[in-house]
């Protein structure tokens, strides 16, 4: 029976992040009520799989959309539901750990008014199994160490300007790398 509930555990968390994946990043436009509906559905059936009261993260009539149809839904209230479902979901079972290292979702960055930029963060391994300069994955691995020690930020600086010297491409990869381990606490 356990096994049963964590295959279904599962299979519902594949389909709130299948969700959460393909929803706007952008916040101009409204997201379609049946993605809502969708979304409280499966947020139904988690309550009853887990046995757990999952309703809060439920989209209600204040997230539509305040600019026009009612019919569709406010994407920063959507994605902010949907994010936290998986989120929950991750933390509680350990679901998505393996693929932490392998993937993570764009870091958006809004500059001005309407411009809208998305980075992805590679993952440091995947820089380093896909860099063929032996000096660079040295230079790869000891910044990975130092990001997982002392992230000495005066370090890191010198590392990263080494990187830049041999390879501006490998730079642009491990950047948004690093900027996403810096905030982290060990």
């Amino acid at each position: 029976m356990a096994e049963d509930k964590s295959k279904e555990l599962k299979r519902l968390y594949g389909e709130v992040k299948g969700i959460l994946n393909v929803l706007p990043t952008s916040d101009k436009s409204g997201v379609s009520h049946s993605i809502g509906e969708h979304f409280n559905s499966l947020i139904d059936e988690l309550d009853f799989v887990d046995d757990t009261d999952y309703s809060r993260l439920k989209l209600a009539d204040s997230d539509t959309w305040p600019y026009g149809s009612k019919d569709l839904y406010d994407p920063v209230a959507i994605r902010s539901k949907v994010s936290s479902a998986v989120t929950r979901l991750e933390e509680d079972y350990g679901f998505g750990s393996a693929l932490v290292s392998q993937t993570t979702a764009p870091i958006v960055v809004t500059m001005n008014n309407s411009q809208e930029v998305t980075v992805s963060v590679t993952p440091i391994q995947q820089i380093i199994d896909e860099t063929d300069d032996a000096d660079i994955k040295m230079e790869l691995e000891n910044l990975k160490k130092e990001l997982q020690t002392s992230r000495n930020p005066k370090t890191i600086s010198k590392m990263l300007n080494a990187l830049q010297e041999k390879s501006w491409e490998v730079f642009i990869k491990i950047l948004p790398f690093v900027l996403e381990h810096m905030g982290q606490k060990h």
